[in-house]
């Protein structure tokens, strides 16, 4: 199963487990739905969750779960955020403690610190491989550079002795840095598709004005052609009516 899958199964998982147990504790009656859930967590789209499920439920589509969808959840239920990568661990288990538990602040640890990092940055950008335009991926392309280079640069800026203390605050900031760059990136593409309608309309309106000038200049044509016609039809009847005029002076001249 592929590390998107896990995150998938993981995290409808959660939401399911608490559902049940909202409902059965009378609790958050807030948050017993998957639409809740959606309003609460990914505003951008109230039917994430449902949106998440497979095809054989009413409005399944098989989605991936956003990253700021499990970075809201996870902060907001206190959980480990192992959870989403590892399908061996039970929902009941990945609620954290609340009580602080101390850390021997030595290179493992460390590591272990930055793996997380890692597994995030690693999602987010698999999301971003999943867009299919171009132009949307090269946005999304820079976006990661300025993320990496800020990821290499949290690696270098703590100490193990801070890294004890701050770890929880290390891995909400970079959590953070994906939110900002994911509603950069979002506002970008925005922006190139304002752009790219602006365009074609302006290309409508052009191409629109060309056709009319193109119909006009046609039926101009066709009235000086016809009016040409008109005009000839015209001498001829004068023609006409002269010879008329001419053989009926002849007569009265010969009477």
């Amino acid at each position: 199963m592929s590390q998107l899958k896990i995150i998938d199964k993981q995290t409808l998982k959660l939401v399911d487990y608490l559902i049940a147990l909202h409902k059965k504790t009378d609790t958050n009656p807030d948050l017993v739905t998957d639409y809740s859930f959606g309003v609460k967590f990914y505003p951008y789209n109230k039917y994430i969750v449902t949106h998440m499920r497979g095809k054989e439920v009413e409005g399944g589509k098989g989605k991936h779960a956003p990253h700021p969808l499990i970075i809201e959840i996870g902060k907001h239920f206190n959980i480990d955020f192992n959870f989403f990568y590892d399908q061996t661990i039970d929902v009941q288990d990945a609620f954290l403690s609340k009580e602080r538990v101390a850390y021997n602040p030595n290179k493992e640890f460390i590591d272990g610190i930055f793996e997380e990092i890692d597994k995030r940055f690693e999602l987010f950008t698999q999301e971003n491989r999943l867009l299919k335009n171009k132009e949307e991926r090269e946005i999304c392309k820079n976006t990661e550079k300025e993320l990496f280079n800020i990821k290499v640069h949290l690696n270098k800026s703590f100490s193990g002795a801070t890294l004890v203390e701050k770890r929880a605050d290390i891995i909400e900031m970079f959590d953070r840095m994906i939110l900002l760059c994911r509603e950069k990136i979002e506002t970008s593409i925005s922006k190139m598709s304002l752009e790219q309608r602006i365009a074609k309309l302006n290309n409508e309106v052009v191409q629109g004005a060309e056709d009319k000038v193109i119909k006009l200049e046609s039926t101009i044509q066709k009235l000086t052609s016809d009016l040409a016609e008109c005009s000839k039809t015209a001498i001829e009847a004068q023609k006409g009516q002269n010879e008329a005029l001419k053989e009926l002076l002849a007569i009265k001249s010969k009477n």
